[in-house]
């Protein structure tokens, strides 16, 4: 009996401990012991999260295993926090398995001054490269046009494009980052386009999503394995940026600085105690995997709502033949008057929002936000899809309008309800270079070409199937493409 009485203390207490949070600490589902809200999360856990925050507010607390998370689900406390708040919510909570696969990059180092220091650097080469020099835009036309001539080869036929599309970016960023531009059938480059996909799939497996909650499961078959897997599958990059930087280091003149490597090594050479050759890896693999992920994705999903939306496309190439004409070399300074065609490519951010719970912040000292108290340490997620899908700012948010867009005028709108690259200290850093991809290249494909279903495909591509996890990954699909 006096065991029976032990037991039933030591459950109730365990109860009172899981349940009890500190004082003002944001309401939300209570979850259950141990597992807190996963047994409710579906495929798509922003969706359950986006209905809590109707019943418990835009700042709600979840326990996610037994670790406390905040999920923020409106546009003004995404701002106040994240913003306004800048200094406590600027670092990522340590997750072991990402740790384990690159410790000192930019995209899921905690925190710290090699992170500061990588995140600054990164920051200014990719402004510099893109903005006042001009050489972001001109080598991804450069890519666009080898891509397209690869598309001519396929005019007629069912083909699928994530292997294109995914070379094509690639090769931009091997361009900016490396002044190097492969062949799309080089050897040596389709064995890095053969470990990125790799590291995509692995983004999105559960594994690496229960690893996220659950640590110590990076210890246990058959999520050990997994982590070998992962660590084998970026290996390849690994030993391509180390030829790339020892071939940079021997050609390497402070006077000529000819991409982000040069820029490194310029920016970084009186650290060489401080900065060792896997910080390097680090940096490179971060920006390399991320871009090129979210990149082709977002191209990949603006290729099929263009497609499947018929009067779009017609209209954008009347837009495109008006300004740029067919045969003209497409720009971004073009965005300024073609209303329409920046419509487009903003209702594709917004409609498939590819973070959809963005990466995790890590509260980094005690900080109240609209009287609710956030512990130092507590994880935070921001739920892009629910500002992109709010019914209160947008009208039928599950349809593909690009005219919510524009104004009464035929002016587009830039609103500030579309915000896929996040907010705050660790808004993505390859914004710039995000935004000039998805126009450039979806302009010069449907400058040149007619995209469509193809009739005898037994399984047509839908809008709505796709793999949801770092990153919302639309499932293949077939299309036809004939020259203008």
């Amino acid at each position: 009996m006096l065991l029976l009485y032990i037991l039933c203390a030591v459950i109730a207490f365990g109860l009172y401990w899981w349940y009890k949070k500190p004082d003002k600490f944001p309401p939300g589902p209570k979850g259950l012991p141990l597992l807190g809200v996963l047994p409710y999360l579906s495929a798509f856990p922003e969706r359950e999260f986006s209905a809590w925050s109707k019943k418990y507010g835009p700042i709600l607390s979840v326990s996610m295993g037994w670790q406390d998370w905040i999920v923020l689900s409106d546009y003004d406390v995404i701002i106040e926090t994240l913003v306004k708040h800048s200094d406590e919510f600027h670092e990522r909570p340590y997750v072991r398995f990402f740790c384990m696969l690159t410790s000192n990059g930019v995209v899921f180092t905690p925190g710290g001054q090699k992170w500061r220091s990588h995140r600054r650097f990164g920051v200014g080469a990719i402004r510099s490269f893109g903005g006042s020099k001009g050489v972001m835009e001109k080598k991804i036309n450069e890519e666009a046009l080898h891509f397209t001539q690869q598309l001519q080869e396929l005019e007629g036929k069912p083909f699928q494009i994530q292997d294109i599309l995914t070379n094509a970016v690639s090769n931009v960023f091997c361009n900016i980052a490396f002044g190097r531009r492969y062949d799309y059938d080089d050897a040596k480059f389709q064995s890095l386009i053969e470990s990125l996909v790799a590291l995509f799939k692995i983004a999105g497996n559960w594994k690496t999503n229960a690893m996220m909650f659950v640590p110590f499961l990076c210890d246990i078959p058959p999520f050990s394995w997994h982590v070998q897997k992962s660590m084998e599958s970026i290996q390849p990059i690994r030993d391509m940026i180390t030829d790339l930087y020892e071939e940079h280091k021997s050609t390497y003149d402070p006077k000529d600085i000819r991409d982000i490597m040069d820029g490194y090594l310029q920016s970084f050479q009186c650290d060489e105690n401080e900065f060792m050759l896997k910080d390097i890896q680090d940096f490179f693999i971060d920006m390399f995997v991320a871009g090129t992920d979210t990149a082709a994705s977002t191209l990949r999903w603006g290729l099929l709502c263009i497609m499947l939306h018929v009067g779009v496309q017609e209209r954008m190439q009347e837009e495109i033949d008006n300004i740029i004409g067919r045969y003209g070399t497409p720009s971004l300074s073009d965005r300024e008057k073609m209303p329409y065609c920046c419509a487009v490519v903003h209702e594709v951010f917004r409609f498939k929002t590819l973070a959809a719970l963005s990466l995790p912040r890590c509260v980094h000292k005690d900080v109240t936000v609209r009287g609710y108290f956030i512990p130092k340490g507590t994880r935070v997620m921001t739920n892009l899809w629910h500002v992109h899908n709010d019914d209160t700012y947008w009208t039928k948010p599950e349809l593909f309008a690009p005219e919510r867009h524009l104004n009464e005028n035929g002016k587009f709108t830039n609103s500030r309800h579309v915000m896929p690259f996040g907010a705050g200290a660790r808004v993505c850093m390859g914004e710039q270079l995000a935004r000039a991809e998805s126009w450039l290249f979806l302009i010069t494909i449907i400058q040149r070409f007619r995209i469509s279903v193809d009739p005898d495909d037994p399984d047509p591509p839908s809008l709505s199937r796709g793999s949801n996890g770092l990153v919302y990954i639309p499932d293949a699909y077939n299309m036809i493409i004939h020259s203008r």
